[in-house]
Formats: C-alpha cells, sequence, structure tokens
C-alpha cells in the first residue's frame, strides 16, 4: 500500500503538498519506473507516513512525464532512490539510498517535537 504517500506529478503537485504541509516537515522520495531499490525501500517510506501522521510523504516518479523529468533536471537529481527533506519550502537534507533504516533516522531525526509527539507505534 501507499500509507498517507502523495503521488506528485508535476512541480505544482509538490508545491501545493508543500503548502499544504505549512511549517511541518515533507519527505520526498524520488524514484523511476525501472528502479529495483526504489520498490525495496518504498513500502518502508510509506510505513513511515502511517507512523508519523504530521509529516507529509511524497512520491515522485522522475521518469513520468516531461514535468517530472524537468523538476529533477531542477533539482539536480542524479541517482535513485533519492530522499529529500523539507520544511516552509526550503530543503533540509538529502540522501540517497535504499536502507530502511537510515531512512527512518533521517526522518526523524528532522521532525521538530511537536511531529515526534504524534509518533504512531508501528
Amino acid at each position: 500500500g501507499d500509507g498517507r504517500v502523495k503521488l506528485c506529478l508535476s512541480k505544482e503537485d509538490f508545491d501545493a503538498a508543500n503548502a499544504e504541509a505549512g511549517d511541518n516537515l515533507v519527505a520526498v522520495q524520488i524514484s523511476t519506473k525501472t528502479c529495483g531499490p526504489c520498490k525495496v525501500v518504498y513500502p518502508h517510506f510509506a510505513a513511515l507516513s502511517e507512523e508519523l501522521p504530521d509529516v507529509t510523504f511524497c512520491k515522485i516518479m522522475g521518469d513520468h512525464d516531461a514535468d517530472t523529468r524537468a523538476l529533477m533536471k531542477e533539482w539536480g537529481v542524479r541517482v535513485v532512490p533519492l530522499f529529500m527533506l523539507f520544511r516552509n519550502g526550503e530543503k533540509v537534507t538529502e540522501w540517497s539510498g535504499a536502507k530502511p533504516e537510515v531512512l527512518r533516522e533521517n526522518v526523524i531525526e528532522n521532525c521538530n517535537d511537536n511531529e515526534k509527539a504524534t509518533i504512531v507505534a508501528a
């Protein structure tokens, strides 16, 4: 399943998700259709979205269409899966790789106290 993950198919979708999040954390997974590691780590990303109800989770398929390819170019994406965390529309951090424990650690480390307070036990 996709948990609470929003699929963003354009910069507008992503900007809307960011705006809706307000000053809450936004976690993004950038994938492509042919990326094996992306498919392996995605269920962990989706599960994390259920655990952290105050964090917005977005998935962007970099090879979906011209819009998403333009976004990848704008962001300088060279490797997938790539994860980015945003707050107030500003990128906080990014990392690549398909390690579920690194994903979880990085997202939780960047949560504020309010976001951590709402963690739902998996």
